[in-house]
């Protein structure tokens, strides 16, 4: 390795005191600088490996408020991200440097409007640039975030890509008492501006990837309405052509290809409903819930049909979508075997979100069934459903409950936990 040179500064120093301090100063202001230069390129370093590393984007909130207090060395930074739909600040994390440091959620901030720009948060995000607070002013509007937050002297930092704000990232000196400079800031606005590179990535990336799962699933029913559901309505239509040419010779004939007819025809009805139903937005509340198991329980039960009574908690609008769909998916499971099977005078569905998990249960008078004998009998129609209701619970985390004897009714239980 050949041996480098380096070439050292030998101007000399002046001998007026005047010119020597502003030499000084001038030498302390380049100190400063490549400090901040420095500081900056450390805390790209930082992110940039917490991008290749972190598993999702609650992960980059968290290394990223460590980054703020642990290895910057501020006693405290606390970060919100903005839900789009809402225009709401939300998923509240802080971040505590020093004795007992830890990371901790802040639940009674957790919905706070993004409307006001009198709110130095929200004037900070509109415009896109941060602030130092030096004055003590709160940070919003609403007096138990500010009792809570407790900021006095803080800075501001407003998490924008591309103009779209993303976030806020809050910190201050609680434990110090020591203020922030410009400094701070300019360092701090570095780290908000990659964290929000870091974070409209990911969002990008897993707003792709759905909208791929979206077309994938597009086609797929695309595919089932057009192998069976198609492939029914031809045969309907070319017998019913058949028994057209055959009227009035053969009315016999012809009646006895109608009857045929009617089950398929009510088969491709139902299909397509499933079909439309996964086209659906995220829009099943519970009274929408209500609505289609009832249209479904006329269209599947003939008269005199069974009475269906519906119970439904209104915690069912603020479940994930894949619980509501799935539930809704058991359901009508459950009633199409009660209209086949039970022969019951009456069903009641009752559902109720408690305890951390959602609890849908479906009782009838029905006939009732050995549920040990008809899971055993894989020739059984009924043993299908069952095993179905089984995996959809199964893959939530749930199970289900059956309780039946003959001549006893039925009552399954399905018990689903809200993670």
């Amino acid at each position: 390795m050949s041996p480098r040179s380096y070439q050292i500064d030998s101007t000399p120093l002046p001998d007026d005191p005047e010119l020597l301090r502003r030499r000084i100063a001038e030498l302390e202001h380049d100190a400063l600088r490549m400090s901040r230069i420095a500081r900056i390129f450390y805390v790209t370093h930082a992110l940039a490996v917490a991008m290749q590393t972190a598993g999702d984007i609650s992960e980059i909130h968290e290394r990223v408020l460590t980054l703020i207090t642990s290895e910057l060395g501020y006693d405290r930074a606390v970060l919100a991200m903005i839900e789009p739909h809402d225009a709401v600040l939300t998923g509240w994390l802080c971040s505590t440097d020093g004795p007992g440091a830890h990371l901790q959620r802040m639940p009674h901030t957790e919905r706070l409007p993004t409307d006001d720009e009198t709110w130095p948060i929200v004037e900070a995000l509109r415009r896109g640039t941060p602030m130092l607070i030096t004055d003590q002013r709160p940070p919003t509007g609403d007096p138990h975030a500010n009792e809570l937050l407790a900021l006095c002297c803080y800075a501001i930092l407003p998490m924008v890509l591309l103009g779209q704000p993303l976030g806020v990232i809050l910190v201050d000196n609680p434990l110090r008492g020591e203020p922030l400079t410009m400094d701070d800031l300019y360092t701090l606005q570095h780290v908000a501006s990659h964290t929000a590179v870091l974070i409209g990535g990911i969002q990008a990336v897993v707003g792709r990837a759905q909208r791929l799962a979206v077309e994938e699933e597009r086609s797929r029913i695309a595919m089932e309405i057009h192998d069976a559901i198609s492939q029914q309505l031809y045969g309907i239509t070319y017998t019913i052509g058949a028994c057209i040419r055959q009227l009035p010779a053969r009315p016999d004939a012809v009646r006895e290809q109608l009857v045929y007819l009617l089950p398929q025809a009510q088969h491709a009805a139902q299909g397509l409903r499933r079909a439309i139903f996964d086209l659906w937005p995220d829009d099943l509340d519970a009274a929408r819930f209500k609505e289609e198991l009832s249209g479904y329980f006329e269209e599947i039960a003939p008269p005199p049909r069974p009475r269906l009574f519906l119970q439904v908690d209104g915690g069912f609008d603020r479940l994930p979508v894949v619980l509501r769909r799935q539930l809704y998916r058991i359901a009508q499971e459950v009633l199409n075997n009660v209209v086949k099977h039970a022969q019951a005078g009456q069903a009641k569905l009752t559902l109720l979100c408690q305890d951390g998990e959602v609890v849908m249960r479906i009782a009838d008078n029905g006939q009732g069934f050995d549920p040990v004998h008809v899971l055993a009998d894989r020739s059984n129609a009924s043993h299908y459903g069952l095993s179905s209701m089984r995996e959809r619970a199964d893959a939530l985390g749930g199970q289900i409950r059956i309780d039946s004897a003959p001549g006893s009714g039925t009552t399954l239980t399905v018990t689903l936990p809200l993670r």
